[in-house]
């Protein structure tokens, strides 16, 4: 076939030209048309005491007195939630989660609101963001910024001191950010270091959040939900844009406690809708298929950590015990890795189907609507529920429209996937292309057919260490996760250790490959059914 260049991305592994090249690759919006642009540039920014824009005839109260705070990343791009909680009856809390009131701002049906719709979500890399919604309105107008009055939909939680929620009122308010936290700071108070706030008034408050986390998230693992704490990359940056470091990224106790608060919220409101029988927007999650089932009961029965004999599919319970059993052993990744394997990927439907990792009966998306538009149409509905009358059948008979929503945002979550995927790819290999021909520590952490898996200890970097690169011929043995030696039975297996060679880079394919340098002395080689490895 003949051909010609239409363009010239740039070099591989350079800031520039791989966002280009993902964003071509993957056919995303970057630049918001002229339409759109017009009407963000024509919004007024609405002031307490005002009726609000939409038509939806929910106005908003005043609950700026709230100390709310809200907690992010350091490098947080917008703030879609605050957070506050305080001290319930009966050694309980009384959790308030309050969301940036972005239906406010985008009308139904208007060209910002059909090219947040296009978009489905923000995508988020290294270096930068490509937003579903304008800077104007997501890093300023909805943005609930510290000391700066925002309106919100408030989601209002007495929950037991046993993690029940034991009732829920939602509204629409403005508030008052106190003040924006990083997950480093919210951690070091909830650990008792009240040094590490602006505030030493929040600290209280924050402690008290922690504690109405736990309860809530150890009544959710109680119930069977599947927690796969997989491990995610944090990659530092130089001044260009290019990879410097590339670590393990940190969860710490903040991030679990805003995660169980977000949950709560989203859990509140799927029900809440549910109740009033308006349409909405749906989390679902289902069940392994069956295939998937077997073969994940198969691998778990083959670390022990479930009954092998058993027939029919796991419940999310026996699936959360056998996570938890691997915690700290060499298989704790590849259990977690083919438990993930298994499931099927979320999605949105209008049908309430459940979620079965998180155990909930009913879910939904509420609490990040500056980012997703799946959020925004559950907090459409939520406003027509609390309108109520006309404005809930209006929303019933929207339903067909929004089952076509449900497959929009599916699909572009798919999208934003692989391309966040693309790039930690290109930048690991960025980084990685500096240290060509070096060699580091590292540990086995996952097997197949074609070699070895080894994740280095100095970066949170993993590469392959191809069968094509050992020195012996090697069989696959699936069920005890290893390469084995024809010749001396020597096994590979998960935890091995090894001094591995940085052998190739290939930016363009996402390829890491390592070669043996040596087995670190009593880690590795030492199996019952073959000699010591040797270098």
């Amino acid at each position: 076939f003949a051909g010609e260049v239409v363009e010239v991305l740039g070099r591989p592994g350079e800031p520039e030209p791989d966002f280009r090249a993902v964003v071509w690759h993957r056919r995303l919006p970057v630049e918001f048309p002229d339409d759109v642009a017009r009407e963000v540039e024509a919004i007024v920014a609405p002031e307490p005491g005002e009726a609000p824009a939409d038509g939806s005839g929910v106005p908003w109260e005043d609950l700026r007195e709230l100390p709310f705070v809200t907690i992010d990343p350091v490098t947080a791009r917008d703030h879609d939630d605050a957070v506050w909680v305080e001290a319930g009856p009966s050694g309980g809390y009384r959790l308030w989660v309050a969301i940036a009131d972005v239906a406010g701002f985008v009308p139904r049906g208007s060209a910002l609101d059909r090219e947040a719709l296009r978009r489905g979500n923000s995508v988020y890399f290294p270096d930068r963001a490509i937003p579903m919604l304008p800077d104007r309105l997501s890093g300023d107008l909805c943005s609930l910024r510290a000391g700066v009055d925002r309106p919100a939909l408030i989601a209002q939680l007495e929950i037991g001191a046993d993690g029940a929620v034991r009732s829920k009122r939602f509204r629409r308010a403005w508030i008052r950010s106190r003040a924006g936290l990083h997950y480093g700071q919210a951690a070091a108070a909830m650990a008792g270091d009240a040094a590490a706030l602006p505030d030493p008034d929040l600290l209280e408050p924050l402690q008290r959040l922690a504690a109405c986390a736990r309860a809530l998230e150890t009544r959710r693992m109680a119930a069977g939900a599947v927690d796969l704490d997989l491990p995610s990359p944090e990659i530092s940056l130089d001044p260009d844009g290019m990879p410097v470091d590339i670590q393990e990224a940190a969860r710490t106790q903040a991030h679990r406690a805003i995660e169980e608060a977000m949950l709560a919220a989203n859990r509140a409101v799927a029900e809440h809708l549910l109740a009033a029988d308006v349409p909405a927007v749906y989390r679902v999650h289902e069940p392994p298929p069956a295939e998937d089932a077997n073969d994940l009961r198969r691998v778990l029965a083959s670390f022990g950590l479930v009954d092998g004999r058993g027939r029919g599919p796991l419940s999310s319970g026996e699936v959360a015990e056998a996570i938890r059993r691997a915690e700290g052993r060499p298989e704790e990744r590849l259990v977690n890795l083919t438990t993930l394997r298994s499931m099927q990927q979320a999605r949105y439907e209008t049908e309430n189907r459940g979620h079965f990792a998180l155990a909930f009966e009913a879910y939904l998306h509420f609490t990040s609507p500056i980012r997703r538009y799946a959020d925004l149409a559950v907090h459409r509905a939520l406003l027509a529920s609390l309108a109520g009358g006309e404005a809930v059948q209006r929303a019933r008979g929207g339903r067909e429209r929004l089952a076509s929503v449900a497959v929009r945002v599916s699909y572009r979550e798919r999208v934003a996937m692989r391309a966040e995927r693309d790039m930690l790819d290109l930048k690991k290999c960025a980084f990685m292309a500096r240290h060509l021909g070096e060699s580091f520590p590292g540990t086995v952490t996952s097997v197949a057919r074609q070699g070895l898996y080894v994740t280095l200890d100095p970066f949170f970097v993993e590469g392959l260490v191809h069968v094509s690169s050992l020195t012996e011929w090697v069989e696959f043995d699936e069920a005890g996760h290893a390469l084995v030696a024809r010749g001396s039975g020597r096994r590979f297996g998960m935890g091995d250790r090894y001094r591995v060679l940085v052998e190739q880079v290939d930016p363009v394919n996402g390829w890491i490959n390592f070669s043996i340098e040596e087995t670190l002395e009593g880690d590795a080689g030492d199996s019952p059914d073959g000699p010591p490895a040797s270098a």
